[in-house]
């Protein structure tokens, strides 16, 4: 088989070598694998940070929205039990006690004379039931459903995972992994609210805001982490700075030619042969 020929081009015709240097120090990257202490080290800072908002927002919206006489019974509104009890969402207590107006016989301790002040008759002090009256001394009004309770929770809690994109963002970073660090901090928080609570959730409003709140925030993330990923990986800015005094010369490598012979008619082009790996075996 005759020799390949390689096509050498005029200095005219050349394209000028290209020479980036810099004195930055060389930066570290992080090579992704197992790394134990990193990975709790983000599930950490992400359920506590996600905690820091929902107490910086929640004491506020449950002001707003909610009673201040219901509120006030339930510990106020920096009480930890409306931000870790599942049963806030539904606008329930979440004292311990059931949200009815008929008590058991046993809560009811008052002797005849405060029943009588207060106006109760003795068959229904008796049954631990109270009418009309009674709600206005706020015995069983503080037992009461609150629905725009629930909603100022739910509220807080939306806010509280969109705030958790940013920390997604800069934390997680890596858009492969928003997913499992979003749903880790769903699953702590359903352990911890079990646990709180001594009950399972229930509540279907509570599975909807949690739910609706974790798609948004995941599919969000993902989206600005990939915008991110695309930005960074074709700007030359960000590359540049990691070599480190590296000196870098890109160069057009000479065209290697099967069979070629002449001279062109306008430019002056040299060919030389030069014998292939067949010829040199």
């Amino acid at each position: 088989m005759p020799p390949a020929a390689r096509l050498n081009f005029p200095a005219s015709l050349r394209s000028p070598s290209m020479t980036v240097a810099t004195t930055a120090a060389p930066q570290r990257f992080r090579v992704q694998g197992w790394d134990p202490v990193l990975i709790v080290s983000q599930i950490v800072s992400l359920q506590a940070l996600h905690y820091l908002v929902l107490s910086l927002v929640l004491p506020a919206l449950l002001t707003i929205f909610s009673s201040s006489d219901l509120l006030q019974y339930e510990g106020g509104g920096t009480s930890i039990a409306l931000a870790m009890d599942w049963r806030a969402f539904t606008g329930s207590t979440v004292s311990g006690l059931a949200a009815s107006r008929r008590l058991g016989t046993g809560l009811v301790s008052l002797d005849a004379a405060r029943d009588a002040a207060a106006g109760w008759t003795g068959a229904a002090a008796a049954a631990g039931k109270l009418d009309a009256a009674s709600l206005s001394h706020g015995v069983v009004r503080v037992l009461e459903y609150d629905a725009l309770r629930g909603w100022a929770v739910a509220l807080g809690w939306v806010i509280a995972s969109m705030s958790d994109i940013f920390f997604l963002y800069h934390i997680v970073r890596r858009p492969t992994h928003i997913l499992d660090f979003s749903l880790t901090l769903i699953f702590v928080h359903l352990i911890l609210t079990i646990y709180y609570s001594s009950s399972f959730p229930t509540s279907f409003f509570f599975w909807f805001v949690v739910g609706a709140s974790s798609v948004a925030q995941i599919v969000l993330a993902e989206q600005l982490c990939v915008k991110r990923e695309m930005r960074d990986g074709f700007s030359l800015g960000d590359v540049t700075p990691h070599l480190g005094g590296v000196e870098m010369t890109p160069r057009f490598p000479d065209l290697e030619l099967g069979q070629a012979s002449g001279h062109s008619s306008k430019q002056s082009v040299s060919y030389a042969r030069v014998p292939n790996e067949e010829d040199q075996v």
